[in-house]
C-alpha cells in the first residue's frame, strides 16, 4: 500500500514537474509573441512619427500655404506660412473648429461649400493688411468610400504677380500717354502749316518747324530708351564684359556733358584716388550709366551749382558717388525714383526735354552688372546717387 502511495505520489511529482515545464515553455513562446508585438509596435511607431515629421517638413517648406481640416471640420495642420498671413493671437490653433480660428468670412465661407458640395473650390482671397496681400485659394474635400473626411486648404500668394500686372498696366498708360502728347503737337502743327497760305508766312512757319522738330526729337529719344531698357530687362543684350579703370569712363563722361556742364556754370570737382582697383564691366554701358546720372545733377541744379564725382573701394565693389547742390527730393518720392516714367516734378522734367526714363536705365545696367543702386537727398541740400560695381579680380 506504502509502495503504491509511493509510486502515485512520484507519478505526480512527474506529471506535475512536467506540467510546469510545458506552462513554462508556453510562457516563454507568449512573451516572445509579446515581444515581438511590442516591437511590432514601437516600430509602426517610430515610423509614423517619422513619417509625420517629414511631411510636416514638405509641408513647411512650400511656398504655398496649406491647412488640412479634419472630419469633425477642426484644423489637424497649418503650416507656418498661413499663420503669419493670418497673424493668429494664439499659436495653439489645432483641434479647433477652422471656423473659430480663420478670421476671414470668405475663406470660411468658401471651406463650407467645399465640404457641403464635395467637390473642389477656387476663391481669390484679398487681405486688407497694412500691405495687401493677395492669393488664390483652393480648398479640396478629401472623400473615403463616398465619406467626408475632410479638406486641404491651399493659400497660392498672388500679391508679386497682382503687383507685376499693375506695373504693366500703369506702364502701358505711361508709354501711351508719353506718345500721345508729341504726337498730338506734332499733329496740331502739321495740319496749321497745311492751311492755305501758312507757309508764306516764313516767320511763323520756322518757329512751328522747330516745335516740330523738337517733339519729334523727343519721340526719337523716347522710343530709344524704349527699347534699351526692354533690351536690358530681356537680357537680349549681351553685356561686354571687360576691365575698365573707373577714372577713364568718368573723364570720357565728362567730355560728353562738356557743353551743357558750361552753360550751366557748374563747378565740377573729382574725386578718384590714383590706386583705386579695376572695375569689371561694359564700358559703353556704364557710360550710359554716368551720363544719366550726370545729365540729372547738370538740369535739376541751379545754375553755378557744385557737381562732385567721387570714387572709393568697398569690396567687393568700386563705390561711385554722383553728388549735386540742387534742389533735392522729398523722402516719399525716393522709393519709387527708379520706376519707369516717375517724375518728382512732371512739368519741370517734360520741359528739361527728360523721357522719365533715365534712372530706370540706370538702375537695369548696374543690376545686370550684379551692382547696385541707391539715392539719398534733402529738400534744399542736394542729392546723391550712389552705384556700387563688382571689382575685377585679375
Amino acid at each position: 500500500m506504502s509502495l503504491l502511495l509511493s509510486g502515485a505520489l512520484v507519478a505526480g511529482i512527474v506529471l506535475s514537474i512536467f506540467l510546469l515545464r510545458r506552462a513554462a515553455k508556453q510562457s516563454a513562446a507568449q512573451q516572445r509573441v509579446i515581444k515581438d508585438l511590442r516591437e511590432q509596435i514601437d516600430l509602426q511607431r517610430r515610423q509614423s512619427t517619422t513619417e509625420r515629421s517629414e511631411l510636416n517638413v514638405i509641408l513647411s517648406s512650400m511656398v504655398e500655404g496649406v491647412l488640412v481640416i479634419g472630419r469633425d471640420e477642426k484644423i489637424q495642420y497649418i503650416s507656418p506660412n498661413v499663420s503669419e498671413m493670418f497673424d493668429f493671437r494664439s499659436k495653439a490653433v489645432t483641434a479647433k473648429p477652422y471656423w473659430e480660428v480663420i478670421p476671414h468670412g470668405q475663406i470660411i465661407s468658401a471651406i463650407k461649400e467645399a465640404i457641403l458640395s464635395s467637390s473642389a473650390v477656387s476663391r481669390e482671397i484679398t487681405l486688407f493688411q497694412q500691405e495687401d496681400v493677395y492669393f488664390n485659394l483652393q480648398i479640396s474635400p478629401v472623400t473615403s468610400d463616398r465619406k467626408m473626411m475632410g479638406a486641404v486648404v491651399v493659400f497660392h500668394d498672388i500679391s508679386e504677380l497682382k503687383k507685376l500686372l499693375k506695373m504693366r498696366s500703369e506702364f502701358v498708360a505711361n508709354v501711351s500717354h508719353e506718345l500721345k502728347t508729341p504726337l498730338t503737337s506734332i499733329k496740331g502743327y502739321v495740319e496749321t502749316l497745311s492751311e492755305p497760305g501758312a507757309l508764306e508766312d516764313r516767320v511763323t512757319a520756322q518757329k512751328f518747324l522747330k516745335v516740330i522738330r523738337k517733339q519729334t526729337l523727343r519721340l526719337e529719344s523716347l522710343v530709344k530708351d524704349l527699347l534699351t531698357l526692354s533690351a536690358i530687362e530681356s537680357k537680349e543684350v549681351s553685356m561686354d564684359l571687360q576691365s575698365c579703370e573707373m577714372a577713364a569712363i568718368i573723364h570720357s563722361t565728362l567730355n560728353i556733358l562738356r557743353n551743357p556742364i558750361e552753360a550751366a556754370k557748374h563747378k565740377m570737382v573729382v574725386n578718384i584716388p590714383g590706386n583705386l582697383p579695376k572695375v569689371f564691366v561694359d564700358r559703353h554701358r556704364v557710360e550710359q550709366v554716368m551720363v544719366n546720372l550726370l545729365d540729372n545733377a547738370i538740369k535739376f541744379t541751379p545754375a553755378g551749382g557744385t557737381i562732385v564725382i567721387a570714387a572709393s573701394e568697398q569690396k567687393p565693389y568700386i563705390k561711385v558717388e554722383v553728388k549735386d547742390s540742387g534742389i533735392g527730393i522729398t523722402s516719399d518720392h525716393l522709393p519709387r525714383l527708379f520706376e519707369r516714367f516717375y517724375r518728382v516734378d512732371k512739368s519741370r522734367s517734360t520741359d528739361l526735354g527728360g523721357t522719365g526714363l533715365g534712372l530706370a536705365i540706370v538702375k537695369h545696367i548696374v543690376l545686370a552688372h550684379q551692382g547696385k543702386v541707391d539715392v539719398q537727398s534733402k529738400p534744399g541740400v542736394g542729392t546723391t546717387f550712389s552705384v556700387y560695381l563688382p571689382i575685377y579680380k585679375s
